[in-house]
């Protein structure tokens, strides 16, 4: 099952009707990231809705308020101001990237994007809302077993500067972020949620990459006598690149011996 946008008909009573999707936190035990399928109900559709629950009201003067009131927002906007959009959420405008100079006060910024936060009437009104589960969709590498292709034995020990091959499903890396990496053990064992303490394979040592089997040499960064989770990291599926990244842990930390 894959998250999408998609068009929804709806009807005019009023009633919750959405379900969550699950997906496995790799990081803690027995619990799950839950995601919301977008689902898009376009501005006509609203007007729809206004006129079924308000005998008497013209739909096309909504309609022409509704641009008046949409053209005057995007023209304050642009001029820097962050809007109250009737008091749901505001919108603001926000550089998308930092500014390299040596002389910032010379410099003119460019490049913006539209940032949004929730009013807090919003905010209160959602945590009454409830929602069944769909589905429980794990659609990360999955590795299953991690060998040492020297003599394919699988006793959880890695030697460093020599090779490794993982088993599983979905594990063919790819993508800016993809690649393979080691996670180090914090002191109770779980796996260090750091990424800036994880150690990346180099790509070129990655020697076989499919779906099913990937086979690498370990670098000489990992420090040796130390446990690691394994991560496996892409945003390659078939032949489409996603928007988000999925990662894969192992389930169990190997050993890197000298």
């Amino acid at each position: 099952m894959t998250e999408g946008h998609f068009m929804v008909n709806i009807a005019t009573k009023r009633e919750t009707n959405f379900a969550v999707t699950l997906t496995p936190c790799n990081f803690k035990k027995n619990t799950y990231i839950a995601h919301v399928p977008r689902k898009t109900v376009t501005t006509d559709q609203i007007l729809d809705l206004v006129a079924s629950h308000n005998q008497g009201i013209d739909r096309y003067q909504v309609g022409h308020a509704m641009e008046l009131l949409k053209k005057e927002i995007l023209e304050q906007a642009e001029l820097g101001f962050a809007v109250d959009i009737m008091e749901i959420c505001k919108l603001y405008i926000a550089p998308i990237s930092s500014v390299k100079s040596l002389t910032p006060e010379a410099e003119s910024v460019t490049g913006f994007e539209a940032r949004f936060a929730a009013n807090d009437g919003l905010k209160e009104k959602l945590k009454s809302v409830t929602a069944s589960v769909t589905a429980v969709v794990d659609s990360a590498p999955q590795i299953s077993q991690i060998e040492n292709p020297v003599d394919g034995s699988s006793d959880g020990k890695l030697r460093a500067t020599f090779g490794a091959r993982l088993r599983g499903k979905k594990l063919k890396v790819g993508g800016e972020s993809g690649g393979i990496y080691f996670i180090p053990l914090e002191e109770d064992g779980s796996a260090n949620q750091d990424e800036t303490s994880w150690i990346k394979v180099p790509d070129d040592f990655v020697t076989k990459n499919s779906s099913t089997i990937l086979e690498f040499y370990l670098p000489r960064t990992i420090p040796t006598g130390e446990s690691y989770f394994i991560a496996v990291r892409t945003s390659i599926r078939g032949k489409s690149e996603l928007k988000s990244p999925l990662t894969g842990y192992s389930k169990i930390p190997v050993t890197v011996e000298e």
